[in-house]
């Protein structure tokens, strides 16, 4: 028989459970850029509207962020003690009408390797694995989401280098990349983010197969492939529409007004679940009414705006 594995101890789960207490969930206003480049559209166009529930993280996840955030500010007193400027800490990236948004972990001037162009800094920690890969590919192969956030940072900020500086957490190895700004790839990227913002309905998904590996851990595999249904939300109804003239706004269509973000959270009694997100087949539609019926995926119908009630 294989041993029973030791309990954990009291002292680490009440740590665990400190930082659980502590920690709050929260919505993001957009597209984060450290998720621009995923190679999934549907997966960027769930998390923008918000069509699964919020992450909850353990106290030891939790815990793994704040040593992240420690590991920053020594990377930037690393930089420091060589002589580099570093400043700008957490400044705005503001991109596609506010709706792709993020910080940027600094700016510096005096970098070694050419201390007299301004470089945008990318802090990132990564396990040994992780750090053999980054070393032998470079971190536009092997780390994209990486890549484009570094390079939607130059642009946000018309900036020609990033510095791209990675410690290991195993052994503190530390591994240092100078990328160039590639307009290009940042006008394919953000024609391809302004798309998934403005699309109405779901994007086509990566692959139909459900075992997919991008597919696997995916937070939105659920109501992408498993007839989850969506949160209720002003994003997943069919009245909204991110707007691309403000910071980051949204409108509703059927009360003819703007909608702030608490508002966009709790929804209202006339929501429409957007019909590519409902798992059934629509059947009919009363437009008097306000109200559309489905049928859905276990047989029975559903109407939609006629109680507003979680199938």
């Amino acid at each position: 028989m294989a041993p029973l594995p030791k309990s954990e101890s009291s002292t680490v789960r009440a740590i665990y459970a400190a930082y659980e207490a502590a920690a709050s969930s929260w919505d993001s206003l957009g597209i984060s850029v450290g998720e621009a480049n995923a190679p999934c559209d549907r997966q960027l166009w769930y998390a923008f509207r918000w069509a699964s529930p919020l992450e909850k993280h353990h106290g030891r996840q939790l815990r793994l962020f704040a040593t992240g955030n420690i590991e920053e500010d020594r990377l930037v007193a690393d930089l420091e003690a060589i002589g580099v400027d570093v400043y700008g800490q957490q400044d705005r990236i503001r991109l596609v009408g506010s709706h792709v948004r993020g910080k940027c972990d600094g700016k510096a001037m005096g970098i070694v390797e050419a201390p007299k162009t301004e470089h945008l800094l990318e802090f990132k920690s990564s396990n040994t694995k992780g750090m053999k890969l980054i070393v032998k590919e470079g971190c536009e192969k092997a780390k994209p989401l990486h890549y484009g956030q570094c390079q939607l940072g130059m642009h946000a900020f018309g900036l020609s280098r990033c510095l791209y500086l990675v410690s290991c957490k195993d052994d503190d190895t530390l591994y240092a990349e100078r990328l160039v700004y590639d307009p290009e790839f940042c006008m394919r990227l953000l024609a391809r983010l302004e798309r998934i913002i403005n699309a109405p309905e779901p994007p086509s998904r990566i692959s139909e197969d459900p075992e997919w590996f991008e597919c696997l851990f995916c937070k939105h595999k659920p109501v992408c492939k498993q007839s989850a249904w969506p949160r209720v939300t002003c994003r997943s109804c069919i009245h909204s529409t991110p707007e691309m003239g403000g910071d980051g706004h949204w409108s509703c269509a059927r009360w003819a007004k703007p909608i702030s973000f608490d508002e966009q959270k709790e929804g209202c009694p006339t929501h429409l679940t957007i019909p590519a997100l409902v798992p059934g087949e629509q059947i009919d539609v009363d437009e008097e009414a306000e109200t559309i019926t489905y049928r859905l995926t276990n047989g029975d119908l559903w109407t939609d705006g006629a109680t507003n009630a979680a199938a």
